[in-house]
């Protein structure tokens, strides 16, 4: 990342014009080349307290959005709107049980506009994944609950807003295992592909209002501190041979949020490094 940011600040040196740049809790780095860029839009993040969605509203909040922060701890969505206020940008906590539809309806029907949706709720099983054959129905149905089903209701609350004032921005965290599966996340797997499936629908529905539908697919993005070993390995699971972060994702967000991403919908990006090629050849 250090040469990136590095080339990134000559360019834009170049242009004449230096980014603003915020140093991060975690640490990382968000750079935001056009601070107003959202300026006077509102924006709503799901699982905004979780490492991407708390990198994603940090990305929009600092180009001049209003972020609505969701999620289930309000002890982690103070910790998110206190560090994006703290940084001079507005946000609001929002503690939303995003599996119960009424609480959903109730939420988007109290703000009088939303510009932006970034559906970012989700994870797997983690501890609890298995092989298809001795799946826990239980597991399965959460699952798809959170990563698929709360995205649903989400787009269906938020659309009706978005048709009325013709305009508006729909992004998903998808995930490149929806599109290629793992052994063991079978139900991970599905839960992703279907969101997929299910906003390039949306896409074809929106489209004539004004409304871009698009999916950010991360590849492995590390949690807590992992070891050198472990980023070794991480390091070879793609052709850069680097490590994906969350401001990465956080970046691809902002892009498709942003007015530059006019023209673009019904696409998935795949944030992956390019895990998600393929085979690699022999060597």
């Amino acid at each position: 990342m250090g040469k990136l940011r590095a080339l990134t600040s000559r360019v834009l040196t170049r242009l004449g014009r230096m980014p603003s740049r915020v140093e991060m809790a975690r640490p990382y780095v968000v750079s935001v080349d056009s601070p107003a860029e959202l300026d006077g839009l509102v924006a709503v993040v799901t699982g905004g307290s979780g490492a991407i969605g708390r990198a994603i509203s940090l990305r929009l909040a600092l180009s001049g959005a209003e972020v609505y922060v969701l999620g289930r701890s309000t002890t982690k969505l103070d910790a998110v709107v206190s560090e994006i206020r703290e940084h001079g940008g507005s946000a609001h906590i929002a503690q939303v049980e995003l599996e119960e539809e009424t609480a959903v309806t109730r939420f988007f029907a109290s703000l009088p506009t939303v510009d932006i949706l970034v559906n970012c709720a989700g994870g797997s099983a983690r501890g609890e994944h298995a092989p298809v054959w001795d799946q826990s129905p239980e597991v399965i149905d959460r699952i798809l609950a959170i990563n698929l089903r709360a995205a649903i209701s989400c787009v269906r609350a938020v659309t009706p807003k978005m048709i009325a004032q013709q305009s508006g921005r729909i992004i998903s965290v998808g995930s490149v295992i929806g599109g290629r599966g793992k052994a063991r996340f079978a139900d991970y797997a599905a839960a992703k592909a279907g969101l997929s499936g299910y906003l390039k629908s949306a896409a074809i529905e929106l489209g004539p209002f004004g409304i871009t539908v698009n999916v950010v697919s991360p590849g492995i993005v590390p949690r807590g501190q992992p070891t050198q070993a472990e980023l070794e390995r991480l390091k070879r699971t793609n052709v850069l041979g680097d490590i994906g972060h969350e401001e990465d994702v956080a970046e691809a967000v902002g892009f498709l949020a942003s007015p530059r991403a006019r023209f673009i919908t019904g696409q998935e990006l795949a944030v992956d490094g390019g895990r998600s090629l393929g085979l690699r050849g022999d060597d």
